[in-house]
This record gives structure tokens, C-alpha cells and sequence, in this order.
């Protein structure tokens, strides 16, 4: 998961993935990163195709976004824009199965949200510190946990 403001410069990134060992944690870390800031290319073009279009209001969940290689493992990013420009992207592994994909897009969109208003509650607090806060990144980490099929 992570949150990109609308300056695209990163304001949370946590990966929610299981390394054994602390360097490859730390490459892994700085694989998913590059392939976080790629995906903005692919934003940009998505928001300039909607401004060409001239709708009225975009639609906020922008869908798969790109396919990543990412530990040997083939990944993909989907993405969510706010009125206000920040970012946030998702990436998950890859499933085969198109049945399962349909089912994934309504729990994506639902953690979307959820991720969106906790953005929106913490941005509110008169004491915003920033989203590196405890607190927010274990609110970030139960909604994960929430959506993640068993």
C-alpha cells in the first residue's frame, strides 16, 4: 500500500510482504518503490485522457494500472485518485482465474475507500504529524488484514 501526495512525492509506503532476510527485505522494498513511481506515468495519462474527454468527474478507482515482476513473482498495481491529487496504490499478486478477478475489483474498491477515509480522518486531526504515525500505519494494516481473503 502506499499514499502519494499531489505532489507525488511519497507519503507512506508499507509492504505487507513476508522477507526472511533483512537485505532482501531492503531490495525488495526498493523494487517495489521503482515500480510505485513508474505507475505515475500511467496516471497521468489516465487523468489527461479524462481532461481530453472533458468528464465532469473522473472516476476515482483508476483499476489495474501495470503488471510488475516483483521477487520472481508477477504482481499487479491498481490505483485510486483523489479530488485533491493524492495518490493511492495497491499491489497485489497476480490471480488466473478472471472469476476471481471480477470478485477482487469490489473488494479493491472497498479497500480503496477505506483507505481513503482513513487518509481523510487523519488529514482532518488539528494535529496531523504525518502518515509515518503508528497509529495510522496500524489502521492501514487492519484494513489490509480486513480484505485479504482467507
Amino acid at each position: 500500500v502506499a499514499y502519494i501526495g499531489a505532489n507525488n512525492a511519497p507519503l507512506l509506503i508499507r509492504s505487507f510482504w513476508q522477507q526472511p532476510e533483512a537485505t532482501g527485505s531492503q531490495a525488495a522494498d526498493l523494487e517495489l518503490q521503482m515500480e510505485l513511481f513508474s505507475v505515475l506515468d500511467q496516471v497521468e495519462k489516465r487523468l489527461r485522457a479524462a481532461i481530453q474527454a472533458q468528464r465532469q468527474s473522473p472516476e476515482t478507482f483508476l483499476g489495474l494500472l501495470s503488471p510488475a515482476i516483483l521477487g520472481f513473482e508477477d504482481h499487479n498495481i491498481y490505483g485510486h485518485i483523489s479530488v485533491s491529487q493524492m495518490k493511492i496504490f495497491i499491489v497485489v499478486r497476480e490471480g488466473s482465474d478472471a472469476e476471481i478477478d471480477k470478485r477482487n475489483e469490489a473488494v479493491l474498491r472497498s479497500l480503496f475507500r477505506q483507505l481513503h477515509l482513513l487518509y481523510v480522518d487523519a488529514a482532518c486531526n488539528p494535529f496531523f504529524a504525518g502518515l509515518e504515525s503508528p497509529t495510522f500505519t496500524a489502521k492501514v494494516a487492519n484494513a489490509v488484514e480486513q480484505h485479504v481473503p482467507r
